[in-house]
């Protein structure tokens, strides 16, 4: 099912989400990260098929670019699209064009072009101090899959 969001972003065959593009504070320095908060409605059954599906890694696992089917690009009128293929299919979400994307977009290809997208059920906010304060508190549980760059 695709939904939209309020802001424009479009999520085809992926669990509906709020983004929140930043970046996370790393030992190797900042990481980029795109952060999916699913929205209210959406059931466990449907993030866990999608982290399967698509080869999610839990808490306690590394995610690498390179393991992983999932791809990102920064297309020519601005918007971002991640990619996530699977045998069964791919999976989509388009974020709209916005400076503020830009700026993440370039930074993460500064970075090295790869970014984790982090799927966080059950927070309730899109603050990053909560989003921080999730992360760090031992236990709490989350997705994340490491996503290449393609050139658009």
């Amino acid at each position: 099912m695709t939904a939209r969001e309020p802001y424009g972003s479009v999520y085809d065959g992926a669990p509906d989400s709020t983004a929140v593009p930043t970046a996370l504070p790393t030992t190797d320095g900042l990481l980029p990260a795109l952060i999916l908060i699913p929205n209210p409605g959406v059931t466990d059954a449907e993030i866990h098929d999608f982290t399967a599906r698509h080869q999610f890694a839990s808490r306690d696992e590394t995610a690498r670019a390179a393991d992983s089917q999932a791809r990102w690009s920064l297309e020519p009128d601005g918007r971002v699209t991640i990619t996530f293929l699977s045998e069964d299919g791919a999976a989509q979400i388009v974020l709209p064009a916005d400076p503020r994307l830009q700026q993440w977009t370039a930074f993460a290809r500064l970075s090295g072009g790869s970014v984790s997208v982090m799927l966080i059920p059950g927070l309730q906010s899109t603050d990053l101090q909560a989003i921080g304060r999730h992360l760090a508190r031992p236990g709490s549980e989350f997705w994340h899959i490491s996503v290449g760059c393609i050139p658009a």
